[in-house]
């Protein structure tokens, strides 16, 4: 059988994640084993975990879709002979603490202290860095004052959020199908040139609309819930990572323009090296990151 009648047979099977784990895991090695919930996890953990482990053992990763069946393969898998410092799990909290919902805890599992990795991504030494990194910026006074505005911005981020988050949980709460994939920071928000986030005009209708829920005078409850999450100290536990993640995109390629907006003709003018999405933002920005504590910590206890 050749390469490409290999990856044809590969495509159409059915193997199931916890079949592939099977099949690969052997207890004559110091393999890893990586379980986690979507395709850019391993962009995120990737090198922490390489950066922790010896360089002779081999990392593997397996993608269970979601929290549910990262939880379900864990309990799958019989503890008493396989090795926990050699199967790992990385699960995003989302909700869990909000709504109460509640997960087995064990040594080898790890739970993000914020929403979803995303938030990691999101703060003032990672802009600073792209604006140097990816557009060019080596002047750093100028990097000093657009960092401080994407700090300024990113709170009105926050609290333009509220709703949006509001939302989302009225609705989890009450168990109600809500489909999120349509729904971008720009059908709620509009952000300026100089990153100040404002809502649009009839969002709840707009997220009705675009999720495929029926919300009817929600108002009484949401405020009661904004209320709620205010009490929360790091916005970062309740504001859905992808948005905030969009956000921190729109910034990085606004910035060229903000940069350029007193060059003259025939001046250097800076722009954005890559063509930066949110689909590719982990992992172009993940690599760049400071490692976030209790990720590095995790890593060091679950694999000694």
């Amino acid at each position: 059988m050749n390469l490409l009648d290999y990856l044809r047979k590969a495509a159409k099977s059915e193997t199931t994640v916890y079949i592939t784990f099977l099949q690969q895991y052997s207890k004559n090695d110091n393999s890893i084993h990586v379980f986690h919930e979507g395709k850019d996890d391993p962009s995120f953990y990737g090198n922490m975990i390489q950066n922790k482990v010896k360089k002779t053992q081999k990392i593997f990763y397996y993608q269970a879709k979601n929290k549910d069946k990262v939880y379900e393969n864990y309990q799958k898998i019989n503890w008493t002979s396989y090795s926990k410092k050699r199967i790992l799990f990385f699960i995003d909290k989302d909700f869990a603490d909000i709504l109460e919902r509640s997960y087995p805890v064990d040594t080898n599992i790890f739970v993000t202290n914020y929403y979803s990795i995303e938030n990691y991504l999101v703060d003032k030494h990672l802009f600073s860095r792209s604006l140097r990194d990816l557009i060019g910026l080596d002047n750093d006074k100028v990097n000093n004052a657009i960092t401080k505005q994407f700090q300024i911005g990113l709170r009105t981020f926050y609290e333009a959020s509220l709703i949006l988050t509001a939302y989302i949980i009225y609705h989890r709460e009450r168990k109600n199908a809500l489909n999120l994939r349509d729904v971008t920071i720009g059908d709620v928000f509009d952000i300026n040139s100089t990153f100040i986030v404002t809502k649009k005009p009839r969002v709840l209708s707009v997220l009705d609309r675009k999720t495929g829920v029926t919300t009817v005078s929600i108002y009484k409850e949401i405020r009661e819930i904004i209320a709620s999450l205010r009490k929360i100290k790091n916005p970062k536990k309740y504001t859905r990572g992808k948005f905030e993640l969009a956000y921190l995109v729109s910034c990085i390629n606004k910035s060229p323009d903000i940069i350029n907006i007193d060059k003259k003709k025939g001046e250097k003018k800076y722009r954005c090296c890559v063509q930066l999405s949110l689909s590719n933002a982990i992992q172009i920005l993940a690599p760049r990151i400071r490692q976030p504590k209790d990720v590095k910590e995790f890593i060091s206890k679950a694999t000694k």
